[in-house]
């Protein structure tokens, strides 16, 4: 095992790979990705995408991490984090839901409460320049303004809808030259959250309601409704990826 520490959201988080998922798998796709951006001889931008809990944003610095000693181009990694809608609009509107309607605070984190628009246009920014990329604080849990300058010629953006199929996310494909999936089973992802929710000062039994009552929705709509990508990863119980 190595492990590797990341600051992930003004959180210092350390994470655990296997050296021969290191070797088999993620030099070898950040050797793709560079060869991939040599050939086209402009930037290219990659989707890491899965559902909450699976790792995919210490998996995209993971690549950034690993990108100077093998690659010649620079990667950088980057979320969709900062495009929530801002915890100000989220406490103030509501989303319509099976007849009814449901604050989006309460929902935090299902498509429907990220700025859809705001995304497009930003990651289509990325295809003709150098953007500034907003990022999300868990310390204030609010969203950061032009938080990263975003110059990589290899950007790694990861998040929970980017694969999405359905109307207007599927649409934000085309802008995506690799697309990454994460899976991994329903009681893995939901033992992981609500690990994180009580690292993030939530007590137990509040994690748990939490998790149950807005993760685990949104993991199976994340798992049953995504479009093709080019490369799947599936994770085990023990850390350790597979490629499907």
């Amino acid at each position: 095992m190595k492990t590797y520490s990341f600051n992930v959201n003004s959180f210092e988080v350390k994470a655990k790979y296997h050296e021969r998922d290191i070797s088999d798998i993620f030099v070898p796709l950040i050797l793709r990705l560079d060869e991939m951006r040599q050939n086209a001889g402009r930037r290219i931008v990659v989707y890491l995408a899965g559902p909450c809990g699976a790792g995919k944003t210490t998996m995209s610095l993971l690549l950034e991490s690993l990108a100077p000693a093998y690659a010649k181009s620079a990667a950088q990694a980057v979320g969709m984090d900062g495009f929530h809608y801002k915890s100000e609009y989220l406490k103030s509107n509501y989303i319509k839901k099976d007849g009814g309607e449901i604050l989006m605070q309460n929902v935090k984190g299902s498509a429907e409460t990220y700025d859809f628009e705001k995304l497009r246009e930003k990651i289509a920014a990325l295809k003709t320049g150098d953007v500034y990329w907003p990022g999300y604080d868990r310390l204030m849990h609010d969203v950061v303004e032009d938080a990263v300058f975003v110059c990589g010629q290899i950007v790694i953006i990861e998040g929970n809808w980017l694969l999405l199929d359905e109307p207007r996310w599927r649409g934000l494909i085309r802008f995506c030259d690799y697309s990454i999936f994460i899976g991994a089973a329903e009681k893995i992802l939901i033992r992981r959250l609500t690990e994180r929710k009580i690292m993030g000062g939530m007590g137990e039994r509040e994690a748990i309601d939490f998790v149950m009552r807005s993760d685990a929705e949104n993991i199976g709509r994340i798992l049953g409704r995504r479009a093709k990508c080019d490369l799947e990863l599936q994770m085990a119980e023990n850390g350790r990826f597979a490629v499907k």
